[in-house]
């Protein structure tokens, strides 16, 4: 290798801003939170490493443990802590992912074990910082508490409970407070001031800056092992799988095309596209046409026609059952449904030009989305099923696990 080598790209976001990142560890690469494909395009292109701490999960396609394992075995570096990160190095410590980190030990050794923990909502500005409370955050607050006698372990429980059923866009250390019953100010002080992804974020820049004090080396050291383009693995996995879900594929590229419309993730796939008028006759059939072969040009068309079968299978099961939509089903459809097309709120996408034009598809979107959240969440829990019922302390050994983990940890 001549010259200097390329910095170490970092994807930072709501755990760190990029302004406080590039302070702990100047130098680096600093991106927004890593999406699907992120580490394949930036390794073709030359990158060695990769600190990955934030990365997005539910407005776009969540980098892989493939795509990680996959840059690992070609020789690259990457390092995963706080959020997205460290579940990822988690996953992929076998194949040579380093973690860093508390949170990074949670998930590797099983107290942690899904992404509501370290889920944030962002901000709409362009900064990525976080509008709401990481799950992770309450627990290892209220742990510290535990351990410094602030609270007893019962009254732990019943904090992080209550944090637990909250819907992570909405957590907020008052909402926390407001549903778990009264909490002493200075507790409440105390636990408000602990952040545990920043902590483990700012520990993953350190250690960052630490190995990069031979870069040239340690760039030379995780060069490219072969100058191909990676295979994705749309193109390269086992399709066990009927995508199509057994409709007739002469008219799975319009039904596809409807519900890309009105659930709006069309807007993820072809922001820049000018939507006919009105949907019908050869315009509808010429958009869906090239919907679908820009999907599959782009290795999404699978994704998106497993999207469309799941949430039809579900939606049938729950008209099946006799399960309506709650209101927080209701409330999710719609937060969803509204920030895929770039709307802050429902009532400003029904309000909106596009809200009025495609209404019939988005309400039908909406309607099979909120009865697919009912029956994805009585699938996965049983107690929300009519006549069911499971004390939600129930997972209090996971939260005793966690506490002891804690209690051994240093501050």
């Amino acid at each position: 290798m001549t010259g200097p080598p390329r910095p170490l790209i970092a994807f930072v976001g709501p755990s760190i801003s990029r302004a406080e990142a590039d302070r702990v560890c100047p130098g680096l690469d600093l991106r927004p939170p890593i999406r699907r494909n992120d580490l394949y395009r930036e390794r073709e292109q030359g990158a060695w490493g990769f600190l990955v701490i934030d990365g997005v999960f539910m407005q776009d396609d969540a980098v892989s443990p493939r795509e990680v394992a996959d840059v690992l075995e070609d020789g690259a570096l990457v390092i995963g802590a706080a959020s997205m990160g460290a579940l990822r190095a988690a996953e992929c410590w076998p194949a040579g992912a380093r973690g860093v980190g508390l949170i990074y030990r949670l998930y590797r050794i099983g107290v942690l074990d899904s992404d509501e923990d370290v889920a944030v909502a962002v901000n709409g500005d362009g900064t990525d910082g976080a509008v709401s409370l990481p799950l992770v955050n309450v627990r290892y607050a209220v742990s510290r508490a535990v351990r410094r006698r602030l609270l007893d372990r019962a009254r732990a429980r019943d904090i992080v409970a209550a944090a637990a059923a909250i819907y992570f866009p909405e957590r907020t250390w008052r909402e926390v407070v407001r549903r778990a019953g009264p909490v002493p100010p200075e507790v409440v002080d105390y636990c408000t001031r602990l952040d545990l992804k920043r902590l483990d974020a700012e520990r993953a820049l350190t250690y960052a800056r630490r190995l990069l004090g031979d870069a040239h080396a340690l760039a030379t050291r995780h060069g490219r092992r072969r100058e191909v383009p990676f295979s994705r693995s749309e193109e390269t996995r086992e399709r066990g799988y009927d995508a199509t879900g057994g409709v007739d594929p002469g008219r799975l590229p319009t039904l596809l095309l409807e519900w890309l419309i009105g659930s709006g993730r069309l807007a993820r796939h072809r922001p820049q596209l000018e939507f006919p008028d009105a949907l019908g006759g050869t315009d509808l059939d010429a958009l869906a046409t090239s919907t679908w072969k820009h999907l599959g040009d782009a290795h999404q068309l699978d994704g998106e026609l497993m999207r469309l079968q799941a949430v039809e299978r579900a939606s049938r099961a729950a008209d099946d059952a006799g399960l309506t939509p709650r209101a927080r089903d209701v409330r999710r459809a719609r937060e969803e449904i509204a920030r895929n097309h770039g709307f802050p709120h429902w009532h400003h996408l029904v309000a909106s030009p596009r809200g009025q034009r495609y209404s019939a598809q988005i309400h039908h979107a909406f309607e099979r989305l909120a009865r697919a959240k009912r029956m994805r969440e009585a699938w996965f829990d049983p107690a929300t099923m009519p006549g069911g019922g499971r004390d939600v302390r129930q997972s209090a050994p996971a939260w005793r696990r966690l506490l002891a983990r804690l209690g051994r940890s240093r501050a």
